[in-house]
């Protein structure tokens, strides 16, 4: 799966969580400014986890911090399995 798969694929699920999000998600969107609490930030990773089908460990979530951040872990993750 490319890079541009998997941010469209973060997006979709962002817009899934998050039907209220106006305007353009891009790689640099940070979660904070499109207005993901940690709640929603929590369940959007359980939605990544069941749609890439692999778990983000603990210790990495903090890291992710916009949209370009999980891809670029889905990507090296993906690659490693």
């Amino acid at each position: 799966m490319s890079q541009e798969e998997i941010t469209t694929e973060i997006v979709r699920l962002i817009r899934q969580e998050m039907p209220d999000v106006e305007g353009d998600i891009t790689p640099d969107s940070k979660f904070e400014e499109l207005g993901m609490d940690s709640l929603t930030r929590v369940d959007l990773l359980a939605a990544v986890e069941r749609s890439f089908g692999l778990e983000v460990p603990d210790d990495a979530v903090a890291s992710l911090l916009r949209v370009r951040d999980l891809t670029d872990f889905l990507a090296t993750s993906k690659a490693a399995v």
